[in-house]
Order: structure tokens, then C-alpha cells, then sequence
């Protein structure tokens, strides 16, 4: 392709980890790319305007999207065990009262919406605010409880939260599948099996030891996250599934997918 790419994924040490080695240089690229860093909500909302070549996105935005827009990856995926979003609260609520409590969501495009519903399909009282918004806002009392993501997980305690359910391991206890978080999909143009080597290749080399560029990097974009939750962030989700998904990542997605289409037909 002549022109650039353009690349669009979020500012999380496990994107910036995983892509990183690209943005810098250090692997090269025979096209140009050009990157975008968003919030998942944003992302989900610039892949369903199919507004950017390459896209990091919600599996549950994935399978909201027109058929044929893009194609997914079989490489850069959010997946595995005991890494899916957390429900927080001030105080565990009896979850009878989660259908009236206001619960704070990181968007209505997210996976982590879609297992709160898996979890409790009789929430009714759902406000949608930016991921990095939540916890403050369930401390100020604006909302009861709240669905957090990304390294949020790692930093509700010195919120004072108390964790009410691990939506992940609860979606695995129930249907034994790691939990499908996000993908890396692309337009049907962009040569699909090129961009999965190219990253790959990344991946294999920021896995060689970040160097001080690629941390530098990672810490940029990640503003003011403590290094030590950088590196857990980029532990948890960076893993097996997210160079290759292979039969058991493949085999989780598919189910999701299923799940999902049928949630929505029902609605």
C-alpha cells in the first residue's frame, strides 16, 4: 500500500509493550504506519465508523460491527485466564440490589459490559463513563459499584474498593473458555497474514528485554502509572494468546462471538 496506515490502539502498557518496538523503529515496517492512542471506548466507536485501517477493539464491539468491515487477527489479542474486569464497590451489595444500583461501565461497546451482563442480566441502572473515571466516581458516591478495566485492576485497594466479583473468572467458571477482552482487526484491504508477522515480530523483540527507548515509551503513554504497575499490567495481558490464539484462543473467541449474537437478537 502507497499511503500510510493507520493504526489506532490505547495508550496501555500492554498495547504500547506489544506494538511498540513498530512505532519505534526498531522493527521494521515495509509500509508506513501511522498510530493513533485512544481510550477502548473511542477505539470501539472509530472501528465501528470504520475509520482507521488497523484497530484495537472490544470482542463485543467486534461482533456488533457490519459484516466484511474488517478482519481479525489471529495475533495482538487481550485473552486469557484471571485477567478479565472487576466489579468494585464501597461495600459488597447483595446482588439482588445490582438491578437498581447505578454501575458504572467503561462503554457500551465494551467486553466488560457485555460479562457484567453475563454475571447480572438484571442490572438495569448502567451509566457509561471513561474507564479512568470509575473509581473516583464510585469514592465520590456518584455510582454504587462500577465495571474496571485495564490497570485499574491493580489499583482499586488504594482506592479503598473492595472487589464484589472477578467477571473473568466467573465467564471462565461458567463456560471453562479464557475470556476474550479485545482483538486487533483490519480493514479487508491491509494484507492481513504481512501485518500478523510484522507483529509478531514486534512482540518477539520487546519480549527480548525493553530497551530504554520502548520503556520510555511505555511510560509515556501510560501518564502516571507507577512502573511496577506497568510491568504487572503488561504481565497479565501479554501472553501466549496475544502472539498467536491457536486452537484454545480461536475456539474462546468463536464461542464469545456466538454468545454475543445471540444476547443481541434477544434484545
Amino acid at each position: 500500500m502507497k499511503r500510510p496506515l493507520t493504526v489506532a490502539i490505547s495508550p496501555c502498557p500492554n498495547d504500547t509493550f506489544l506494538w511498540g518496538p513498530l512505532a519505534l523503529g526498531q522493527v521494521r515496517s515495509p509500509f508506513s504506519l501511522r498510530f493513533h492512542y485512544e481510550d477502548i471506548e473511542t477505539l470501539n466507536k472509530l472501528a465501528a465508523a470504520g475509520a482507521v485501517d488497523v484497530v484495537k477493539l472490544s470482542f463485543f464491539q467486534y461482533a456488533r460491527l457490519p459484516r466484511g468491515l474488517y478482519r481479525l487477527l489471529p495475533a495482538g489479542a487481550a485473552l486469557g485466564y484471571g485477567v478479565g474486569p472487576l466489579l468494585v464497590a464501597q461495600k459488597p451489595l447483595p446482588y439482588p440490589e445490582l438491578r437498581n444500583a447505578p454501575i458504572g461501565i467503561p462503554g457500551w461497546g465494551t467486553t466488560a459490559y457485555s460479562l457484567l451482563r453475563f454475571f447480572a442480566p438484571h442490572a438495569e441502572n448502567l451509566i457509561a463513563m471513561r474507564y479512568d473515571l470509575l473509581m473516583p466516581a464510585v469514592v465520590q458516591g456518584e455510582i454504587a459499584a462500577a465495571v474496571i478495566i485495564h490497570e485499574s485492576r491493580f489499583t482499586y485497594p488504594s482506592y479503598g474498593l473492595v472487589c464484589m466479583q472477578d467477571l473473568g473468572a466467573y465467564w471462565t467458571e461458567r463456560t471453562g473458555f479464557p475470556i476474550p477482552l479485545g482483538g486487533v482487526a483490519v480493514k479487508r484491504e491491509v494484507p492481513r497474514r504481512w501485518l500478523t508477522r510484522l507483529l509478531r515480530r514486534s512482540l518477539r523483540q520487546a519480549w527480548k528485554g525493553p530497551s530504554l527507548s520502548l520503556a520510555d515509551f511505555i511510560a509515556q503513554h501510560a501518564q502516571e502509572m507507577a512502573p511496577t504497575v506497568q510491568k504487572a499490567h503488561i504481565d497479565l495481558y501479554v501472553n501466549r494468546f496475544t502472539y498467536r490464539l491457536g486452537p484454545v484462543g480461536s475456539a474462546a473467541v468463536r464461542f464469545y462471538l456466538r454468545w454475543v449474537q445471540a444476547v443481541i437478537s434477544q434484545r
